[in-house]
């Protein structure tokens, strides 16, 4: 079978906005119909089911991350700054090794005394009001100020790397490519590491992230341009997703008022409900992987160069996996999911996302527990590889003392 379009199957437009508002049903629909499903309109596969999404995940020598940044046809020539993400063994295996032991559970429980702290700061002046946007006054400033606390961004600049990174994943309803906002937003992250890494490279050491970066730097495992591409990487990934995540949670919540009342009953099932999310409507939604060699899968013929987007949540929600695979349940969390990739791509920050949306989430069960969302002011950040919302505010009985 070819790539032609067969307009009698289901059709899956990731850039479509009326498509992030709810991917699912038509995620079930294509892992039902067209599991290895061609988007004509900007040349490129998805892969929808566990079983393909887990064995690419496996196999890099025919689905390699190498020099590949987005789907986006143009992404590779706008973002020129390489991550060590977007690399296969053996360098990769190098490169992560060195952050590796910065990444544990155990390495980032000292975290957890800043998170908290920090949440209550952003929480406390809304109490009074009975009203606070858990994402615009809460969710998008605490991974920001986590990941500069790691990195050392001072404060004065973190609304600036905000909105840089906000810019970077932005897409316009059915937008093909990157836009000149999406490149602006890139360029001016890149411009501002070149000199945030040069006002630190002669004070770099100990063990710390930025310290980390800086010596793979001077030791020749990691190039200059890599370093960058690194930075940016942090203030993406370890500032969006988790933001999103955090807004997911606290709605699918909100929208199970059962569930919600589980983890009121018994706060220590947050993580559970944490867990569940990121299962069932984890922050990112699609890894792309570029085809190294041909490979058939389930009859469609993928050539070397093509590239393909690895459904990671349509995966996690298959039957033939997880037979309730559509129902948000708390009471049966399972680790044994695709939320964070899988296997030696797997993402290193994992547990830093587990650590925040866990607190942020404990203290908003702690503090205003019978939240309710105002669905007339919900916005969804518009990203096919990112989803959640940039705007969710609620309401509450307002808190006093």
């Amino acid at each position: 079978m070819g790539k032609s379009a067969d307009m009698t199957k289901p059709q899956l437009d990731p850039y479509e906005h009326a498509f992030h508002l709810d991917p699912y049903p038509r995620y079930r629909a294509i892992r039902e119909e067209d599991p290895v499903h061609f988007v004509q309109d900007h040349g490129f596969w998805l892969f929808t089911t566990w079983d393909d999404v887990r064995n690419a995940f496996r196999d890099f020598r025919t689905f390699s991350n190498a020099n590949l940044v987005a789907l986006e046809a143009n992404a590779e020539a706008s973002l020129p700054y390489p991550s060590f993400i977007n690399t296969d063994p053996p360098h990769h295996t190098e490169v992560r090794r060195l952050f590796s032991p910065l990444m544990t559970p155990e390495a980032l429980a000292p975290l957890e005394a800043f998170i908290r702290d920090r949440t209550r700061q952003l929480m406390v002046p809304h109490l009074a009001s009975g009203r606070i946007d858990l994402v615009a006054d809460l969710a998008c400033f605490l991974p920001m100020d986590v990941i500069s606390n790691m990195t050392g961004i001072p404060p004065k600049d973190r609304d600036r790397v905000r909105g840089w990174a906000d810019d970077l994943i932005l897409r316009e309803d059915k937008q093909e490519g990157l836009s000149q906002r999406n490149i602006d937003g890139y360029m001016n992250l890149a411009s501002y590491f070149e000199e945030f890494a040069t006002g630190h490279a002669a004070n770099s050491t100990g063990e710390g992230l930025l310290a980390v970066i800086l010596k793979a730097e001077r030791e020749g495992v990691m190039t200059h341009p890599e370093v960058i591409g690194a930075l940016i990487l942090l203030a993406i990934a370890g500032n969006e997703t988790t933001t999103k995540l955090i807004g997911n949670i606290a709605y699918r919540l909100w929208e199970h008022p059962d569930q919600r009342q589980l983890v009121i009953d018994e706060p220590k099932r947050i993580a559970d409900a944490v867990e569940e999310t990121l299962r069932l409507d984890g922050s990112s939604q699609i890894i792309a992987r570029r085809v190294a060699k041909d490979v058939e899968v389930q009859g469609k013929m993928l050539h070397a160069g093509d590239k393909v987007g690895l459904c990671i949540i349509s995966a996690n929600r298959d039957k033939s996996r997880c037979p309730a695979g559509e129902i948000f349940d708390i009471t049966k969390p399972t680790r044994d999911h695709m939320a964070f990739g899988f296997g030696l791509h797997s993402c290193l920050g994992a547990a830093l996302a587990r650590l925040e949306a866990r607190v942020v989430l404990e203290e908003i069960i702690k503090n205003i527990p019978d939240y309710n969302v105002e669905v007339s002011g919900l916005e969804m950040a518009h990203n096919p590889n990112v989803r959640g919302y940039s705007r969710m505010p609620v309401t509450f009985p307002p808190r006093t003392g």
